[in-house]
């Protein structure tokens, strides 16, 4: 099952808007096929393990599957799951987690066991493998993508300096890390106020890290401290070889644009803005508006904004989004309610006088103050990577 999930978490990134899973078939003590989900359309975990263990003559009869989530019973793109195991012959069916969709959840092990496949649910891997889903989970119970807001702090809690400059607060490593969470969202972020004082590419750039940054987590051994978070663990230990940009987003007119900005290198992009405001940056010349790929709105203020976008990348399918700053893009997500994990890289420097993470008012009392849930850090280099949850495990 362990061998599941870690392929599981290898195809998230890849798969929406269907969830990333992984299955690993068994036989006499020997793995004779494994899979993990293809893109939308294309063939599920549990029936590309099926088909490897066909592609190297296996004969499936009596196999026993591991599966990181229960298996789909309904025609969508792609036939049912339990279908493809039910024909294969497969006896037995190991699964971490039930499917939060109502469509599936609890029928796909009852159409197994109604076919004679014994069903046995692991929950000693069941928060590993939630772990992996809260961006499905999200989306299919609110139609909503699962928001990560990811910043770089310094130990008083700033984002920047007074003067606005926050190159570099974190380190080298930690902007590794960074890179690997890119890779598995869906999509990215900013405030226009960050692409103005950034000029941000916002695409995932491995090559940046130097060869000491790559030696350092091939050798380093994480004592992490807290919840024992599987996302978290294979993000900082696993290799990340297959992926793709996620697609950039730009939550207002930026005042300034920056000539042959690498964020509209390609189609990849939106600029979501207020038609009046885009009106008016047009009626002020700036006609290299009109070659960008902008959806205009008739919201007011950035908490609207920002439910605007998340109802728009639900249509899209997106699972996982992420926040790349600054203050007052993770101040619209708060404020709506739609911040979901905090992956805070906290650097040993004091700025004094500078910018917060937060620049709403936020709570009068501190019992008022938001709790965080599955807690869980650990020391990169000297960042010290801090990792919470808005809504606790099994909370919907």
């Amino acid at each position: 099952m362990n061998l599941a999930l870690e392929i599981a978490f290898s195809r998230q990134g890849l798969t929406s808007p269907n969830p990333a899973v992984g299955a690993v078939i068994v036989k006499n003590g020997s793995i004779i096929g494994k899979g993990g989900t293809g893109p939308a359309g294309t063939a599920h975990a549990e029936v590309r393990a099926i088909d490897d263990a066909r592609a190297s003559g296996a004969d499936l009869s009596g196999a026993e599957m591991f599966v990181s989530l229960e298996p789909c019973c309904h025609y969508g793109k792609t036939p049912p799951c339990t279908e493809a195991i039910i024909k294969a012959g497969i006896c037995r069916v190991n699964i971490a987690i039930a499917d939060p969709n109502p469509r599936v959840s609890g029928k796909g092990i009852e159409a197994l066991k109604n076919a004679g496949i014994e069903v046995f649910v692991m929950e000693n891997f069941s928060r590993s493998a939630h772990d992996l889903i809260r961006g499905f989970e999200k989306l299919i119970l609110h139609n909503r993508p699962f928001v990560i807001s990811k910043s770089a702090l310094t130990l008083d809690g700033r984002i920047a300096t007074s003067a606005g400059d926050s190159k570099w607060i974190s380190s080298e490593y930690s902007r590794f890390i960074s890179h690997k969470l890119r890779a598995k969202v869906d999509a990215l972020i900013v405030g226009k106020n960050t692409y103005e004082s950034d000029n941000p590419s916002l695409n995932v750039r491995f090559a940046d890290s130097g060869k000491e940054v790559f030696e350092y987590f091939s050798l380093e051994k994480f004592a992490f401290s807290g919840y024992d978070n599987f996302f978290l663990k294979e993000l900082l230990t696993s290799d990340i070889n297959d992926f793709k940009d996620p697609l950039r987003i730009v939550a207002g007119i930026p005042g300034l644009f920056h000539e042959n900005s690498p964020l509209f290198k390609d189609d990849n992009y939106i600029i979501v803005a207020n038609r009046d405001d885009l009106n008016r940056a047009l009626k002020d010349g700036n006609n290299y508006l009109n070659k960008l790929n902008i959806e205009t709105t008739e919201v007011l203020n950035q908490t609207e904004t920002s439910l605007y976008i998340l109802e728009m990348l639900g249509k899209r399918g997106a699972l996982n989004v992420m926040l790349e700053g600054g203050a007052g893009l993770n101040s619209s997500f708060f404020s709506s309610g739609n911040m979901d994990q905090l992956m805070y890289f906290i650097a040993p420097k004091l700025s004094g006088n500078g910018i917060s993470v937060l620049n709403n008012t936020g709570s009068e009392k501190m019992s008022e103050a938001l709790k965080l849930y599955d807690v869980s850090s650990v020391l990169i280099k000297d960042d010290l990577l801090y990792n919470a949850y808005t809504k606790a495990f099994n909370t919907r």
